[in-house]
């Protein structure tokens, strides 16, 4: 979501290795409440050891991710989970 027109690349990495990104994702969190992350927070978390704010973290893991896919897509299964994956937070 909200995507930029130029690029950026972590700047924590090496420039030869640095992934890029782009824009930003938003979360959806209480009434009137939106986060809003680098679309290279996962990276960042993942290999840099960030951890977000709880309430970021709370909010990730409390998106329904069928129903946003149901709005996104109506006519078409979430593309990115597999009918017989193991959910971890059902």
């Amino acid at each position: 979501m909200n995507v930029c027109l130029g690029v950026y690349e972590c700047d924590f990495c090496p420039e030869d290795d640095a992934p890029e990104g782009n824009g930003e994702v938003r979360i959806p969190g209480g009434p009137r409440i939106a986060y809003a992350a680098p679309s290279l927070v996962t990276h960042y978390i993942t290999a840099h050891g960030y951890r977000p704010p709880q309430a970021f973290i709370d909010a990730v893991l409390a998106v329904d991710l069928d129903t946003w896919a149901a709005t996104r897509w109506p006519d078409v299964p979430f593309p990115w989970v597999p009918d017989d994956v193991e959910r971890l937070l059902e």
